[in-house]
């Protein structure tokens, strides 16, 4: 089993980081292009943690902001932390890389999913082509993290693809 520098938690933290910093950074984008800096994170917050049934949309309620900002990074750093012990798995068993892959497709499948659920009160706001923009570039942003700082993850794909058998 190959070593690491970091634990499998600081790892998570960094991984998480940057998936939460990349889609934290698309809805900014978005919300600013709207001339609403922090609209998505005030309305998540409103309704997703504080059960608003008619959130405020035409301006961004900072308080509400800040509180579902931390709960997104913390969400994002449990993610992080089950996908770095996964990668850590894989690198020694392809039945995990191919495990890895369906974990990234239920990432993007779930949070299209709650807002699915809460689709009545955020109407309009989050059009399923925004939420897979920013979870695609979350996943890209930690999967190529990931890559980088798992060469061994490298060596294993090149002998033996996606929940292939070892040959041997």
């Amino acid at each position: 089993m190959a070593q690491h520098r970091l634990s499998t938690i600081d790892e998570g933290a960094i991984v998480g980081a940057i998936g939460a910093v990349a889609v934290a950074l698309w809805f900014f984008l978005v919300d600013g292009l709207v001339g609403i800096p922090l609209r998505t994170p005030s309305v998540l917050g409103q309704v997703l943690l504080f059960g608003a049934t008619k959130p405020v949309v035409n301006h961004a309620l900072f308080d509400y902001a800040i509180v579902y900002t931390a709960v997104h990074f913390a969400a994002f750093f449990i993610f992080g932390c089950i996908v770095v012990a996964l990668v850590r798995l894989a690198e020694g068993n392809s039945l995990v890389r191919y495990a890895l892959l369906q974990v990234f497709l239920v990432f993007e499948v779930f949070f299209y999913g709650v807002l699915w659920v809460f689709a009545e009160r955020t109407r309009d706001l989050f059009p399923l082509w925004s939420v897979l923009a920013a979870n695609t570039l979350a996943a890209l942003a930690m999967g190529l993290t990931l890559w980088r700082l798992h060469p061994a993850l490298r060596a294993s794909l090149r002998e033996t693809p996606l929940g292939a058998a070892p040959m041997g």
